[in-house]
């Protein structure tokens, strides 16, 4: 039961956390009223399901788990190049490109394990990406030649 509790309290605070976003989005109060009734639906929904023990299908549940997956990684990823990207700049380095490979482990932890970079000073973009992701992801540089 305390499970099924811990359940319906983190839906609630998800479903906050939605409520909060959409509404800050939706500009026009027509769209305002359907979309606090969707989360009026889906927040009804994240408390009875938890406290009811309805099991879903474990197809939906691992399509579920994958998709958000999926979303944390990508932002993840993003967040992680403009970190970066603001990094290089603040150091006066012109980067053309940055890309950022992010993995979540069995334990839901997030690592970046590969940094790519093509700026315009190797040796300095080499240190400040090395000192900002640490020693486990690998780092590919490479000077932009002019």
């Amino acid at each position: 039961m305390i499970e099924n509790l811990k359940s319906a309290v983190l839906s609630v605070c998800m479903i906050s956390i939605c409520v909060a976003v959409c509404t800050l989005i939706c500009p026009d109060t027509v769209l305002t009223k359907q979309v606090r009734f969707l989360i009026s639906l889906l927040f009804i929904i994240s408390l009875a399901v938890p406290l009811t023990d309805i099991e879903f299908p474990e197809s939906l549940v691992q399509i579920q788990e994958q998709k958000a997956q999926e979303s944390a990684v990508s932002v993840t990823k993003e967040c992680a190049e403009r970190a970066l990207l603001l990094l290089l700049s603040q150091a006066d380095i012109s980067c053309t490109e940055l890309h950022v490979t992010v993995h979540i482990d069995e334990h839901q932890r997030i690592s970046i394990t590969e940094v790519s970079a093509v700026c315009d000073d190797y040796q300095n973009t080499c240190r400040i990406l090395h000192e900002a992701v640490g020693e486990g992801a690998e780092l590919h540089v490479t000077q932009i030649l002019e």
